[in-house]
């Protein structure tokens, strides 16, 4: 680069060091200044030419480049106000994480307690009871003695004058009171308490205490990035780290590899907003034109498991018990009254209806306004989509009696969030595709951002759908782009 600032004068040229000539010469391809010697041998193929003639056709780009700089300039300080609540949200975490894991520390420590406090009173009684049984055996064993010298000194002073009936009596009572104590098992009063000291299982009281994950941990790499379809991947879902089968808006069923091959195309002959894998690979599918839940076998017959009208059904996701879990409608619209209804239902595979979650534990008051995606956690919450506007939304999850947990509305960087695709992962954490902002969020189970598990370079753009199996994670675009990457969130895999 040229050796200026801005705002210093270009009246003295430098020379080139190489050939002692004025560097008045600009290569527009390496952005640098050098003399005309340089530019025929380093530069000659290419653009480049004088300054002065460069800095004559770029000044009519003034205006323009002021613009890109003042964009830069804003880009920065925008980026700069992002960083600031980073470090805020940060310290806010590291502070929140110091409580938690010092609370872990005292609820543990309380249970330790417990259990010595039970044991302290369980030796306590123990103690209590052999030195009531000591105590009373001292007690008759003392008597014994007593009655015993008593027969003794009896005999010795009265051995003479006693008559026959006395005598025979003492006898019989004194070797009664010597059957007592010969009959007396001293064994059965040495009982000692002991405390047996267990085996200090360290991954054990470790997995107790829980774990606090790195973020760094989690390695997400794109292996790669396709486009096969003109419209939006409306649903994905991966039946094993090389397959995938796709929806889109066109009516047909795509089993792709994970470098983009087709290797089966099937006709529904129906548009689905979303479907799950079932037993035997059969596509369950919501039909929202029809009102209907359908099925699909392998050789692309559909048939109809069960119709939701007067209700649209939109989302569906599998159960850990092997249902369906179903997102209805009555209408498209996110202005909502009392008779709208926006709910889930638990739907066994052959269409029974088993459960429905539609408003929050006080009974009146509506859980969703439009229910979009639905995805059973593996510590069985229930994770929904829930939009809330054109390009707005929530993730609600439920406890799986269906009382509110805790809702996400994004992270701090953009105001709006527009949550589209919805996964877990084996550690039950969450991930939600942010639509509008491209961004992939990764969620603790109990709703805590942990980052952003996509970079800006990798990126796909308008995330619209996602799934995922063991290290394989496949993101499906509102444009028919999809990027499938490496995903691992265990440090030990």
């Amino acid at each position: 680069m040229g050796e200026f600032t801005f705002g210093s004068s270009r009246e003295v040229l430098p020379l080139c060091r190489k050939h002692d000539e004025d560097r008045d010469m600009c290569c527009e391809d390496c952005k640098t200044i050098f003399c005309v010697t340089c530019g025929q041998t380093e530069h000659k193929e290419h653009n480049w030419g004088s300054i002065k003639k460069i800095s004559s056709e770029k000044r009519r780009d003034i205006p323009k480049i002021s613009q890109a700089i003042r964009g830069c300039v804003q880009e920065i300080t925008e980026s700069l106000s992002f960083v600031s609540q980073m470090e805020y949200e940060q310290e806010k975490r590291h502070s929140g994480q110091i409580r938690k894991l010092v609370k872990q520390q005292d609820e543990m420590v309380s249970e330790v307690f417990k259990i010595t406090n039970a044991n302290i009173e369980k030796s306590k009684g123990i103690y209590s009871r052999c030195q009531q049984k000591l105590a009373t055996l001292k007690t008759n064993m003392n008597n014994y003695k007593r009655e015993l010298l008593d027969k003794v000194q009896f005999l010795d002073s009265q051995s003479g004058s006693m008559t026959g009936f006395q005598l025979i009596e003492t006898r019989n009572d004194a070797e009664a009171v010597i059957a007592e104590v010969n009959n007396i098992d001293l064994t059965a009063y040495g009982h000692l308490p002991c405390f047996f000291k267990g085996q200090m299982d360290y991954q054990a009281l470790k997995a107790m205490y829980g774990t606090l994950m790195d973020p760094e941990h989690i390695k997400v790499a794109r292996l790669a990035n396709f486009k096969n379809f003109s419209n939006t991947i409306v649903s994905i879902h991966s039946v094993s780290e090389d397959l995938a089968w796709v929806h889109g808006w066109d009516c047909s069923a795509y089993l792709l590899s994970n470098i983009g091959v087709t290797k089966k195309t099937i006709e529904m002959n129906s548009l689905s907003n979303d479907f799950i894998v079932g037993p035997g690979g059969i596509h369950i599918f919501t039909d929202f034109e029809n009102d209907e839940i359908k099925k699909m076998d392998e050789n692309g017959r559909v048939s109809v498991i069960v119709s939701t009208k007067p209700l649209t059904p939109i989302g569906i996701g599998k159960s850990l018990d092997g249902n369906m879990l179903v997102a209805l409608v009555d209408d498209y619209s996110f202005k909502i009254n009392t008779n709208s209804k926006r709910l889930l239902k638990l739907i066994s595979i052959d269409g029974e209806e088993m459960r429905a979650f539609e408003f929050d534990k006080d009974g009146s008051t509506k859980l969703f306004t439009k229910p979009h995606r639905v995805f059973q956690n593996y510590n069985t919450d229930i994770c929904v989509i829930d939009q809330i506007g054109q390009s707005s939304g929530v993730l609600r999850v439920l406890s799986s009696d269906g009382a509110v947990k805790f809702d996400y509305r994004g992270n701090y960087v953009k105001k709006r969030f527009d949550p589209r695709g919805l996964v877990c992962d084996g550690n039950c954490n969450i991930i939600v595709t942010d639509c509008l902002h491209s961004f992939i969020h990764m969620l603790s189970p109990c709703g805590e951002f942990i980052r952003y598990i996509v970079t800006k370079q990798e990126a796909i753009d308008s995330p619209y759908s996602v799934d995922l199996t063991k290290s394989s994670l496949w993101v499906g675009g509102k444009n028919g782009e999809i990027s499938v990457y490496r995903y691992i969130s265990d440090p030990n895999n």
